[in-house]
Order: C-alpha cells, then structure tokens, then sequence
C-alpha cells in the first residue's frame, strides 16, 4: 500500500490556545486524504486493443489471458486477483494511513518506482501522480480544515 505523509505543524499549540483535542478529528482526516488518494489511483484506464476480444489473444479484466482456438471457442485461464476489489485502507498509528491494492503485480501498476513503462503508456496512474492531483487540488487544506473546525466546535 502507498504511504502519504502529511506534517500538520502547530496543532499541538492549536490545541493548547483553543482547549480542544484534534486527534481523533486529524485520525479521520487522514483516511479521507487517504481515501482522496485512492480516487485518483484507483480508475483502470481505458481498455485497449489488448483488452479485446477481436484479437486471438487478449486479457479479460476481472479474468485474466483468454484465447481463441482453432475451433472458434474460446480457452483461457483464470489468473486476475481483481485489482480493484484489492483496495483499501489501513490506519496508521495516530495519525497516519497507507492506501492502495493488495495484488500482487499492483506495485507494476501503481508504485512510481516500480511502474512498468507498459502500464504508464496504458494510463495507469502512479502513487506519486495520484498524490501530487490531491495537493494540488487543495483537498489536504480542506479536509484537514473541516476537521479542525470539527473538533473545536465539538470542545467549546
């Protein structure tokens, strides 16, 4: 799983200053990045000619490699671990949360440094990518914001 690291400076003097505890409001803010991660990496990208059973070979998602023999059936194995129903999130210590598939060839797909050029060409969306789309995207400020808010509203 992919591992986001997020410093919030300055909330132990927040909580000092304004008499609330935000740890369990930062705890569930940080699966909501994590989860905000994931909708960035999560997506397959669009099937291409490979994914096509026009073809005599071809990969079915959800299957694995199918083919087509001489007689016009078709054979094929059923290897896929069904990348997308490996996802998840797992918390952290405090305030910590890893996110992304279980499967074994996941990091081939999704881990920037283990990215085959096949999959980036194909659309995959790397770790790295998905997490610099949610900085960007100013999620981190806002999540993060709302939960502080949260919590000092609950503490008055």
């Amino acid at each position: 799983r992919m591992t986001v690291s997020i410093r919030i400076t300055g909330l132990e003097d927040a909580q000092r200053l304004l008499g609330a505890d935000f740890a369990p409001a930062m705890r569930a803010a940080t699966t909501d990045i994590a989860k905000e991660v994931e909708n960035e990496a999560r997506p397959y990208p669009p099937a291409t000619q490979a994914n096509s059973s026009a073809e005599q070979r071809w990969y079915k998602r959800g299957y694995g490699p199918q083919w087509r023999r001489k007689d016009g059936t078709v054979g094929g194995r059923k290897t896929s671990q069904v990348l997308d129903k490996t996802w998840g999130i797992e918390a952290q210590g405090t305030m910590g949360a890893k996110v992304g598939p279980s499967a074994t060839y996941a990091p081939y797909l999704h881990n920037s440094e283990k990215q085959t050029t096949w999959a980036r060409a194909r659309g995959w969306v790397s770790d790295r990518k998905a997490i610099e789309k949610v900085v960007a995207s100013g999620a981190i400020q806002r999540i993060v914001g709302q939960a502080i808010m949260g919590a000092f509203r609950k503490g008055r």
